[in-house]
């Protein structure tokens, strides 16, 4: 395998990376197995979350031979990488590789899977359906995180939906079917525009030779590096001209009376088929419409996947394909996706505290509206320039744009656990009562301080409290959005009050005031249970780290600075 210096192979020549990917895959066949033997459920369900243990114990090989400090030098963005030609006939390539931007989700993926199975414990319909569905669905997500060429990228985008569709429209509520048509139709349409996109890259690098003579690329990284204006080989022109060149060969431009006129025409086209694609699945406000109805009527699983990991593939897609393919469109519309940003944080917080009588599921999605606001503010910073910044401004900007973007990566990590940690305890909490509505609870703490106790901890670590992982992303991106969009960055520390409003009106409406006699042990029954043993040490792990990251961040930043400060240089030396 013959690699550019800033691909680097698995050092030992193992396929750690594919060993990961094909594990849960094995998982899903060793399910339909034990379906074939007619083995019970209850074997299934703890066969199948026992081999979730398999990908935590691959990804930890990986993180443990994953370099930072060689991508800091330069020697290389990305690393473990595999590269097999796959369809030679346009240059397809099995290409999968990790990187800072990467690694930290597919760490969150590994570890938030077995918590959605755990979830899914009491579950008798159908379950090892179920269970297969729970492994497709993780091995899809890290596919999608891997894959550092487009056919598969999107492959792993598209096929992610599949599962995450039959999940929610098999065991959700009473209005799935809806919830699951909206989510699957809002996504697809999304993706329209970025399909498009690439066939015209491909054809459009095609003319400037970059996949070899007559071929273009689906390379990410190749196109990027173009992107930036960094070299491929032998190629040196940018995916701007590259792009603009071959509209002009077409007569596009002649066409549009553009030439040179408006030199941010097809790059402005390309970051929206890119933004809109993305933004969907991030759930940035106008598109985020599907996720309350996703979140809300999904199982208990199935919304801790949504919520702790697939709604970051979209930043993820955001931060490999938006800012290096087209930085100076990303610059250029960055007050519209900080613009976009505010609101969204906005208006998730007062979603969140306008469902504080209400549903606790939909109340939970509505501060993710907000916590993924948080993200693309910090997005929107690592591309903005101020007008008034002067040359002397430079480091303190790239210092302040890879700040945010480290933030981004943890507030992504620490929203996935803690997030998926109340969906899990709001799971719990029905599967005692019945029952969604906040109004039905209160006072629980009496019965249940174990169960208060770990979902006040879970709701504090979601709300950002200091000394849990949760404010370190917070405080980042508000550190490094601060040096380029103040203004966004300022109103939006009223989603931080309005949030931290909502989860605590939840918690008091949950657990405080006068125990609702419907919970309180009588002779006849047992009452509101306290937290099961199971339930506690399923929850344990995934705190432990919240407070771990929280008292020391050093692991996931250490990971993703040296990929954030290569992102941003473009828009110190290029755009700057």
């Amino acid at each position: 395998m013959n690699l550019p210096p800033y691909l680097l192979p698995s050092p030992d020549g193992v396929p750690w990376l594919t060993l990961l990917l094909l594990s849960p895959l094995l998982g899903m066949l060793l399910v339909g197995l034990a379906g074939w033997l007619r083995l019970d459920d209850r074997t299934v369900r703890l066969g199948a979350t026992a081999w979730m243990g398999v990908p935590i114990a691959l990804a930890a090989v990986v993180w443990a031979r994953f370099d930072p400090a060689a991508t800091a030098a330069g020697q290389g963005a990305v690393q473990l990488v595999e590269k097999v030609p796959w369809i030679n006939a346009i240059r397809v390539d099995y290409f999968v590789g990790v990187d800072g931007l990467s690694l930290p989700l597919v760490l969150l993926t590994v570890a938030m899977a077995p918590v959605a199975a755990l979830a899914s414990w009491g579950l008798t319909d159908r379950a090892k359906a179920h269970y297969a569905l729970l492994l497709l669905l993780e091995a899809a997500m890290l596919g999608y995180f891997m894959a550092l060429d487009f056919f598969f990228f999107f492959i792993f985008w598209e096929f992610s939906l599949v599962p995450a569709f039959f999940l929610i429209q098999s065991w959700g509520r009473e209005n799935r079917r809806y919830a699951a048509f909206k989510f699957f139709v809002y996504t697809m349409a999304g993706s329209i525009g970025l399909l498009l996109l690439f066939q015209v890259l491909y054809l459009a690098t095609r003319e400037a030779g970059v996949g070899g003579t007559g071929f273009g690329t689906w390379n990410l990284i190749d196109l990027g590096r173009l992107g930036m204006g960094l070299p491929v080989g032998e190629v040196t022109a940018s995916l701007r001209d590259m792009l603009y060149a071959y509209m002009n060969r077409i007569g596009v431009v002649r066409a549009l009376g553009a030439g040179g006129e408006f030199p941010l025409l097809y790059t402005s086209i390309a970051f929206w088929a890119i933004f809109v694609a993305f933004a969907i699945k991030l759930a940035v406000w106008p598109f985020h419409t599907w996720l309350p109805d996703a979140y809300a009527e999904a199982p208990t699983a199935g919304s801790i996947l949504l919520s702790a990991v697939m709604s970051k593939m979209g930043a993820y897609g955001m931060l490999r394909i938006m800012l290096p393919f087209v930085p100076d469109a990303a610059q250029y519309f960055a007050p519209v996706m900080g613009g976009l940003a505010l609101v969204g944080i906005v208006a998730g917080a007062f979603g969140a505290l306008a469902n504080t009588a209400g549903d606790i599921k939909r109340l939970i999605g509505y501060t993710s509206i907000n916590h993924m606001g948080y993200v693309m503010l910090a997005i929107a910073a690592a591309a903005a320039l101020p007008g008034g910044a002067s040359s002397g401004d430079a480091g303190v900007l790239a210092d302040s744009r890879a700040i945010a973007l480290n933030g981004a990566i943890m507030q992504m990590v620490a929203h996935g656990l803690s997030t998926g940690a109340l969906f899990y305890l709001a799971g719990a909490l029905h599967a005692r009562t019945g029952s969604w509505s906040l109004a039905d609870f209160g006072g629980l703490r009496v019965v249940a301080p174990a169960f208060a106790g770990v979902m006040g901890a879970a709701m504090f670590a979601n709300l950002g409290l200091p000394g849990l992982a949760g404010f370190v992303g917070e405080f980042l991106i508000f550190r490094g959005a601060w040096a380029t969009l103040p203004l966004f960055t300022a109103l939006a520390t009223v989603g931080l009050i309005v949030t931290a409003l909502a989860l605590l009106l939840m918690f008091q409406r949950v657990f405080l005031g006068p125990l609702n006699e419907r919970w309180a042990p009588r002779a006849e029954a047992p009452g509101f249970s306290d937290l099961r043993p199971a339930e506690l040490w399923t929850m344990l792990p995934v705190l432990a780290v919240l407070l771990a990251l929280g008292v020391y961040p050093a692991p996931i930043v250490g990971l993703a600075n040296a990929a954030a400060t290569q992102l941003v240089a473009v828009f110190q030396n290029v755009l700057s």
